[in-house]
């Protein structure tokens, strides 16, 4: 069974007064007796960037600050706050602290960093949300399938750098561009990201689709029969 889709809710607010109020309110309405309210930033520093989340941190107990540079270890159940993190930041999070996320609330610095996760969480909007009016279009049914498969098929505790999940997955994206099935690197990072993916495995999958886009075949054992993508058509054809 598929089941590896982020289960819990999720948003993404505007870096502005509007944006960061939202966010901080819409974390707390998330949070349960006995929860921590974890702020992300990547250095101790960036919380100087923002006043709001740094009199939230300093005058209430239950909320924690931690960083990316630190390892990011979320330490107590309850909804974070993510602030101007990329994709491969969230990834990180989720690997180290994925089952204590109640709630996930991203303020973005440059939209274009999380854009991919934004088109395949669809989180809830706070602030303004402009940016988000217009999304690139969603993947080819037939890649999204794949994606399917592999989420099913490789040890997400292992990485997809060598051994069986590098077989797994260079196999299927090397037949996928070979039947001219068009991938979008960073889309299918952000579907990664949106589907149980974590840690750099869904920044790893999106540079193998930047290589094999670019004409490079990295090296990988066969791992598929010659009528894998033909089955993803006919699936991406049931699903319609």
């Amino acid at each position: 069974m598929f089941d590896r889709d982020v289960s819990y809710p999720c948003a993404v607010a505007s870096y502005d007064a509007e944006g960061v109020g939202a966010a901080i309110d819409w974390c707390c309405g998330h949070l349960e007796d006995g929860d921590t309210l974890t702020v992300w930033t990547s250095l101790k520093s960036n919380l100087e960037n923002c006043s709001e989340l740094e009199h939230l941190v300093t005058r209430h107990s239950n909320v924690e600050h931690v960083t990316g540079r630190g390892g990011g270890f979320i330490r107590g159940n309850g909804p974070v706050l993510m602030a101007w993190p990329d994709m491969a930041d969230i990834g990180k999070l989720v690997q180290y602290g994925g089952h204590r996320i109640r709630a996930l609330c991203v303020i973005t610095w440059n939209e274009d960093e999380v854009r991919p996760w934004v088109i395949a969480v669809r989180p809830s909007i706070l602030g303004d949300g402009s940016v988000w009016e217009e999304l690139t279009p969603e993947l080819d049914p037939v890649v999204v399938e794949a994606l399917k498969s592999l989420t099913l098929a490789v040890n997400h505790n292992n990485t997809i750098s060598a051994g069986y999940e590098k077989d797994m997955v260079v196999s299927c994206l090397l037949a996928l561009h070979d039947a001219s099935v068009p991938m979008d690197a960073e889309a299918m990072q952000g579907w990664a990201l949106a589907h149980g993916w974590s840690g750099k495995n869904p920044e790893r999958l999106a540079k193998y689709v930047e290589d094999i886009n670019a004409g490079k075949r990295p090296r990988c054992r066969p791992m598929l029969r010659p009528d894998y993508v033909d089955s993803l058509r006919r699936r991406a054809a049931d699903d319609t």
